[in-house]
């Protein structure tokens, strides 16, 4: 069994036109989108579409929740942006997916089990995100079990054996490589434009392929800058921040 696995889209369309077209090509059994499909200044109701043209199993990421808020009254940017771009059937359709998934026996979430807001695998040190011990990992988790866990939120690309032998993945994000958060303020940066995903093959072992797909990043920078998002240009051309 081969799953193809996507997270952070990020409402860039021709990122994942791309990363759909390779995990087409490499034939994948199932389709699995961890979040945040839509929030950003570049194609979300595009986005929204093609994903939901496709058969694949989602969770809601932290962005998709605070798409269902009535009105965008209140939002953070690249939120209303997007809420304004979407019609009410495609916001409820994000706000209501659901928080967790199993599938093929893998538990999926967006970013920590019970938080769609918490990193689960790095934490902030002066001012940049960086790898958390295998121990404060399993703290986070509180418990949680399964062979393979699947995460995104952070988007970047990661990978962790526990003490259990569980695995947890992060894909690393298809269509934005990098950007500046508060609380406490850092960054995240994955050092390339490229869009991630990631392939996993579960059998006895489980064997992880992480994917950098090519696609038009200049095209997605200039409708960025044409949305008056100058910070998302620079990050789409350089995957920093």
């Amino acid at each position: 069994m081969r799953l193809g696995v996507i997270a952070d889209i990020h409402g860039n369309l021709p990122a994942l036109e791309a990363v759909l077209a390779k995990l087409d090509a490499i034939s994948v059994d199932r389709l699995i989108n961890l979040g945040d499909c839509a929030s950003g200044p570049l194609w979300p109701a595009e986005t929204v579409a093609l994903l939901r043209s496709r058969d694949m199993s989602h969770v809601r990421g932290n962005h998709d929740r605070v798409l269902g808020a009535a009105s965008p009254e209140g939002l953070g940017t690249s939120d209303s942006y997007a809420w304004r771009a979407l019609d009410p059937e495609a916001r409820n359709w994000l706000a209501g997916l659901p928080v967790e998934a199993v599938v093929e026996g893998v538990l999926c979430f967006h970013a920590s089990p019970g938080d769609d807001e918490a990193y689960l695998m790095e934490e902030v040190h002066d001012g940049h995100l960086v790898p958390s011990p295998i121990a404060t990992i399993e703290q986070r988790l509180g418990g949680r079990a399964a062979a393979l866990m699947l995460c995104g939120h952070s988007h970047l690309p990661r990978a962790a054996r526990l003490s259990s032998g569980t695995i947890v993945l992060n894909p690393g994000s298809v269509g934005n490589p990098a950007y500046h958060d508060t609380n406490p303020a850092h960054v995240s940066e994955s050092g390339m434009p490229h869009a991630r995903f990631a392939v996993v093959t579960l059998g006895k072992e489980i064997a992880i392929e992480h994917h950098l797909a090519v696609y038009d990043w200049e095209l997605a920078a200039e409708r960025a800058e044409s949305n008056g998002r100058a910070d998302w240009a620079h990050a789409l051309r350089t995957g920093t921040a």
